[in-house]
């Protein structure tokens, strides 16, 4: 892993300097150019969709990618811009941001497929930036309810609405969000010994409540030269959870959880363009997350095993960053500073522990970019990072440390039918925080341990990205990829005999993703096909097993889309291919298995300013097992028996009005 590891950096250092050299040919200093497929005017109408979301979702050849689950900016955002910026938001994810913005609101969508100038968003190398007008003023509105009467006297439903509030001065934009969501499902369970006789059997009732409330504003006063954007939310969700199995003894088995969540955060984006066409950008956040969870476990018994926990979370980031594009190399700089901390109190049947973990991250880069010639863009980014993380619960830890991280991607754009994108990178994963605490899951009877030793994950990736016009109407993106990993995350044993997620040693990755759009309008006007496939293969060394795919891996995931738009009504049909994701835990084998799923939606456009959308979810009946594989001891030991649950989820009728004011 070292000679990787100082491959990649040796490569970097090559790289700026082959940059250099091939700038310094060229005499004229020069803007470097990307490949961009502009949707605007009669285009971006031809891009059905009442916002930024289902718009984006009918790009030919584009996937989108997300993850704000991360704490900082840098990796929180996802491959879609607004104003050439990253959403910033933790408390919402980029899907429900592009939600959110009405495509009256949209005046250009902008997709790169090789290559991009956005220095924020550089782990990508396909990218969406969707240019906005200033919004009018006015309301979006959507209403939704479920109308499956499976869920008997409930009426779940959805209230959402996006005013726009200009002024001479000052643009405004308010968003409300409410939901009651429910749903439930029915299962068979049984559990048979080691010599395949039955231990237990009987069936299950799983009913799931969600209460959430969003209220957000943007505010953005109108400014010649800069572009100022301030925004606060407020983010409330209560979940309820219960779940009993009949096995026809006297007393059952039941689990009643709640869980209350509360997250507050207040961002602001500054971005100033100069005369030269230097830019700059400085991002702040505070972020404020509370949550509290009560589970009482009835195990056959009368009396209840309790558990509680509340964890307080918070994250502070400053963020800079500069662009040079008139001058040599085209050079960008920036970092970014982030504090987080998180305090966890759990009480465990009477097991209390008090746990802390924070983290103060510097990350500074230097970025330089060229054209080598018309069909070749070279791009090297160099990415540090210093962490001081601190940890408590029973005992102290302290640990500093320092990352190099390389990024080097190579674009060939031969102006035809065809590009291509080539990565060598050099990637620190982020720690999840509720790793260092214990936690429980009642439903499959697990706890886990907090590591306040954890150390990230890493990985160097070589990638190759193909996107490719066959002929007319049919778009392909294939993504390649190769990964070296190590310090990777696993489940392994305490002395005390307890697990925890800890760092396992090496393992290597290789898989793709595929995403492909034919337009059909040929034979049905506006129709058109969509296949997305998703591949991985990790082998990892088990000191328990021997060789096998890492924890949580999904060998295949895909799923295929047919969809018609038109000014008028539109409809579509999903199916989703059975995916299988087995999972690694000390004693047990755990694996998760689905069958094909189908979904359909229709809308039509009652008037100008009202439009009705009917969706049917679980089509044919969803059907899920969870298998858990018990051993003595650890895995290694004796095989004991065998836990299956088989759950199923009856189709989901939902109708919604959506309108505008």
């Amino acid at each position: 892993m070292k000679a990787y590891f100082s491959t990649m950096v040796l490569l970097g250092f090559y790289a700026n300097a082959f940059s250099t050299t091939a700038a310094a040919s060229n005499t004229t200093t020069h803007k470097q150019q990307f490949a961009a497929t502009y949707y605007d005017n009669d285009n971006l109408h031809a891009l059905h969709g009442q916002n930024a979301l289902e718009k984006v979702n009918q790009l030919p050849g584009f996937t989108l990618v997300q993850s704000n689950a991360q704490r900082g900016l840098s990796a929180a955002g996802g491959n879609v811009l607004i104003n050439g910026a990253n959403a910033v938001s933790k408390s919402e994810s980029l899907s429900d941001i592009l939600r959110q913005l009405p495509s009256d609101q949209i005046a250009a969508i902008h997709l790169y497929s090789a290559g991009h100038p956005f220095s924020t968003a550089s782990q990508f190398n396909q990218l969406v930036n969707i240019i906005t007008h200033s919004p009018k003023l006015g309301a979006h509105w959507q209403a939704r309810s479920k109308l499956t009467s499976a869920y008997h006297a409930y009426r779940p439903s959805e209230l959402a609405a996006q005013i726009a509030l200009p002024s001479a001065d000052w643009q405004h934009q308010l968003n409300l969000h409410y939901q009651d969501d429910r749903s439930q499902s029915t299962s068979k369970f049984q559990e048979i010994d080691a010599f395949g006789s039955m231990l237990e059997q009987g069936h299950e009732a799983f009913f799931e409540k969600r209460n959430g409330r969003l209220l957000s504003l943007t505010s953005q006063p109108d400014l010649t030269d800069s572009r100022l954007v301030f925004s606060t939310k407020a983010v409330l969700d209560y979940f309820q959870i219960e779940q009993t199995r009949d096995n026809s003894s006297p007393f059952l088995w039941q689990l009643d959880e709640s869980e209350s969540r509360s997250e507050y955060e207040m961002t602001v984006d500054w971005q100033k363009e100069s005369r030269h066409k230097n830019q700059w950008q400085v991002v702040a956040l505070h972020n404020r997350k509370l949550e509290h969870i009560h589970s009482a476990t009835f195990d056959h018994a009368a009396v209840a095993a309790p558990y509680q926990q509340h964890k307080t979370q918070q994250e502070q980031v400053v963020q800079l960053n500069i662009t040079l594009p008139n001058i040599a190399y085209s050079p960008e700089f920036g970092i970014e500073i982030s504090r987080n901390q998180l305090d966890a109190m759990t009480n465990n049947d009477g097991d209390f522990e008090q746990a802390q973990v924070s983290e103060i991250r510097y990350q500074p880069y230097a970025a330089i970019s060229s054209e080598i010639n018309q069909q070749w863009q070279l791009y090297t980014r160099l990415n540090t990072e210093r962490t001081v993380l601190k940890s408590r619960a029973n005992q102290n830890h302290k640990a500093q440390l320092g990352f190099i991280k390389p990024l080097i991607r190579l674009s060939y754009d031969p102006q035809s039918t065809w590009d291509m994108t080539i990565t060598a990178q050099h990637q620190v994963d982020q720690l999840d925080f509720d790793d260092f605490v214990q936690s429980q899951d009642a439903e499959f009877n697990r706890t886990q341990s907090g590591n306040l030793s954890l150390r990230p994950s890493q990985f160097t990736e070589f990638a190759t990205q193909f996107n490719v016009q066959l002929f007319d109407g049919l778009f392909f993106n294939l993504n390649l990829y190769h990964q070296w990993q190590k310090d990777i995350h696993e489940f392994i044993q305490l002395p005390n005999g307890n697990s925890m997620i800890g760092n396992a040693g090496a393992a290597q990755k290789l898989g793709g993703a595929l995403s492909a759009t034919w337009d059909t309008s040929l034979w049905l006007t506006g129709s058109q096909f969509n296949l997305s496939y998703d591949f991985a293969n990790a082998r990892f060394d088990d000191p328990l097993t021997g060789q096998r795919p890492t924890d949580g891996l999904t060998p295949h995931d895909a799923s295929i889309e047919f969809r018609q738009d038109t000014s008028v009504y539109s409809w579509g049909v999903d199916i989703y291919l059975p995916l299988i994701e087995t999972n690694y835990y000390v004693d047990e084998l755990y694996l998760e298995k689905d069958q094909i799923e189908l979904s359909a939606f229709a809308e039509y456009q009652l008037s100008r300013r009202l439009r009705v959308r009917g969706a049917v979810a679980t089509l044919n009946t969803a059907k899920y097992s969870y298998i858990q594989h018990y051993f003595d001891d650890n895995r290694l030991g004796k095989y004991t028996g065998t836990r299956r649950i088989d759950e199923r989820v009856d189709p989901v009728v939902t109708l919604s009005l959506l309108g505008q004011l």
